[in-house]
């Protein structure tokens, strides 16, 4: 009866800290890997319970019992993209030897993750969790905090949410601190609701950052935009171009609003109603500069740029006329503006279907010609 003794590290801290790729098969090499990521990070959980699978290892080898050990590692995205690596990974490993049943060894954090994969595909023995004693002393709620920011399934499970709850509550607070300052003109602010306005915010704040990684999506963003910028010179300042007349139309249809119009709602709707204009252009000079890009590098897709400009002012014109429409409900406009507006929302949804059946008929063509060219070439090497 042969058994596998099986360490899963579902967030890849072997990968991320000692650059080390799973499946490690066999003792010296799990070995080898338990004692480079306790020297690099003694605090890991994962290196001692690597560390209680190759003491199983050695006991199970004394009863000469036939075992093997090995180390599958999953990725710092914990989801489904590590849970896929860790099936493919455990895969490769059944497919080297005929093994009647597994043993794995776990902290306890990922049982309820990895167990579903495990027992579909090779019967469990039983688990076996590796529990670190902690030195009463350091057990402080600091040191536990500090901890759970650090671990990867605690921020994926708590943190986002506490955070996105925090955040969300401390902004909705400043909004209507803000509104009902203006309301009332009387700018003043209680020291009571201004301080846990303060602190639920960067509280919330700070702990989304750290459960989205957002200062390093930011980073990765700024990379790739300046290599993109440096690639495709045309298509970047189309996009430069576009979140420009964003933020214009942003300022333009607010100040507009304000100046004109007094009902809040009213406000609101007509607002909606000329920013939808600004995003429209912002997508065509979007699209123009790539179009532009296209020519110059002599490649192929005008005909699918055209066809989302057309879709995307049938867009436009549609939700111009409900918006506008919504107000002639409301009583904000006249019945002839109203008729005005639906005339431009039936305007648009003729557009989109022009748009649908142009596109179609290109597709169809596109798709003959394809044909047609891999019959002449299958026949020129007849």
């Amino acid at each position: 009866m042969s058994t596998l003794i099986l360490n899963v590290d579902r967030d890849n801290d072997y990968g991320e800290k000692i650059s080390t790729v799973g499946p490690l098969v066999g003792y010296a090499e799990c070995y080898d890997a338990a004692i480079r990521l306790a020297s690099k990070d003694p605090e890991d959980s994962d290196s001692n319970a690597l560390f209680g699978a190759l003491k199983l290892y050695e006991d199970m080898r004394v009863k000469n019992e036939d075992v093997e050990i090995c180390l599958i590692t999953g990725d710092r995205d914990v989801g489904a993209k590590s849970d896929v690596a860790i099936g493919e990974q455990l895969d490769h490993v059944l497919s080297l030897k005929k093994f009647d049943d597994l043993i794995l060894v776990t902290d306890g954090a990922e049982d309820d993750y990895i167990l579903p994969l495990i027992t579909s595909r090779i019967k469990i023995r039983y688990v076996n969790h590796v529990i670190v004693r902690h030195n009463q002393n350091i057990e402080s709620i600091y040191y536990y905090i500090v901890k759970a920011l650090q671990d990867k399934g605690i921020i994926n499970k708590f943190i986002k949410t506490i955070g996105l709850v925090l955040l969300t509550y401390g902004l909705v607070s400043l909004i209507f601190i803000v509104y009902y300052a203006a309301t009332v003109k009387n700018y003043s602010i209680t020291p009571g609701n201004g301080a846990i306005t303060t602190v639920v915010i960067v509280l919330g704040g700070y702990l989304v950052e750290r459960g989205f990684e957002v200062s390093r999506r930011i980073i990765s963003l700024l990379k790739h935009v300046h290599q993109y910028a440096q690639e495709t010179r045309i298509s970047f300042l189309s996009y430069v171009v576009a979140i420009s007349l964003i933020f214009t139309g942003i300022a333009s249809s607010l100040v507009v609003t304000v100046h004109s119009y007094t009902n809040p709602l009213n406000q609101f709707f007509v607002f909606m109603s000329l920013f939808v204009w600004w995003i429209y252009s912002a997508i065509f000079a979007r699209e123009i500069g790539v179009a532009l890009d296209l020519t110059v590098n002599g490649k192929t897709g005008i005909n699918r740029i055209l066809y989302g400009l057309m879709f995307s002012l049938a867009l436009v014109l549609i939700v111009f006329g409900v918006i506008n429409y919504i107000r002639f409900v409301l009583s904000y406009i006249s019945l002839q503006s109203a008729v005005i507006n639906l005339s431009l929302m039936i305007m648009g949804i003729v557009i989109a279907i022009l748009s649908s059946l142009i596109n179609k008929y290109y597709n169809d063509i596109r798709s003959v010609g394809n044909i047609e060219g891999g019959i002449e070439s299958l026949l020129e090497e007849k």
